[in-house]
């Protein structure tokens, strides 16, 4: 039997893509084994529709699904999705985030994390507002009226634009390590530490205006510029700082 699926998240369709992010974000963590078949029917399936249904009842009856569950197996690993969804009269960001700016960075990063402790669609429809744009430069002051475009989405479609903002969110956090280090592996202590109430997450408007008053030699500039800096420079510097601030910690130690 010749059977032709997509073998990567990117070579998913529209349809797929929505089905497979929705069993991930709401189902797969709780049950992981029945989310993961549903996502291997949704891969061969291919479409909605009762003909695509009817030819997948097919190629179950000639093959166990625990046979086509390794043409699945790229849905266990990290997402590779990098390229935001079109939305019209709207400008999305480059591929992994090229173009941002760091306070539209910031104000991503915020919605998100708040998206991912509180798995409330608010927050979502906020993170959405946020990656799109009117015009070539970020302006907070446009949100309202770019919620009225992402707001016309449907929940799935929302959810493809925040899980894409994740794919690219780790991408860039694994080119700066510095910035976003791994978690180390945890003992004992640590993971009773863990348990209690997690401190609230930094918003980068607070790391920016810490730099701005804190970093002698004004690196990116006044506050402005340094909210117009685009976030891989950002990074680049604020690598350095954190480097540089090890350093002099280091030092102070063995004095």
């Amino acid at each position: 039997m010749n059977i032709i699926v997509a073998r990567s998240w990117q070579e998913l369709n529209t349809w797929q893509l929505q089905e497979i992010v929705d069993l991930y974000l709401n189902y797969f963590e709780k049950y992981p084994e029945k989310a993961f078949e549903k996502m291997i029917i949704i891969l061969f399936q291919k479409n909605k529709g009762f003909w695509k249904r009817l030819k997948l009842w097919k190629i179950l009856r000639q093959v166990p699904i625990s046979t086509l569950a390794e043409f699945g197996e790229f849905l266990l690993k990290p997402p590779k999705l990098h390229v935001f969804p079109e939305i019209e009269n709207l400008r999305k960001p480059a591929d992994r985030l090229g173009n941002l700016s760091i306070k539209q960075f910031s104000f991503m990063d915020q919605f998100f994390h708040s998206w991912m402790e509180t798995k409330s669609d608010k927050f979502l429809r906020a993170l959405c507002a946020s990656i799109y744009r009117i015009g070539e430069n970020f302006d907070e002051q446009e949100l309202p009226a770019i919620a009225k475009q992402t707001d016309k989405l449907s929940k799935k479609e929302r959810q493809v634009i925040g899980f894409t903002y994740m794919s690219s969110y780790h991408h860039l956090a694994d080119q700066f390590p510095v910035v976003f280090p791994k978690p180390k592996e945890k003992t004992t202590e640590q993971i009773e530490e863990s348990r209690k109430p997690k401190a609230k997450h930094q918003p980068f408007s607070e790391i920016i205006l810490s730099l701005v008053m804190h970093e002698e030699t004004k690196p990116l500039g006044n506050l402005h510029e340094s909210n117009a800096t685009r976030i891989y420079e950002f990074m680049h510097v604020f690598t350095k700082i954190i480097i540089k601030n090890q350093k002099a910690a280091k030092d102070a130690k063995t004095r």
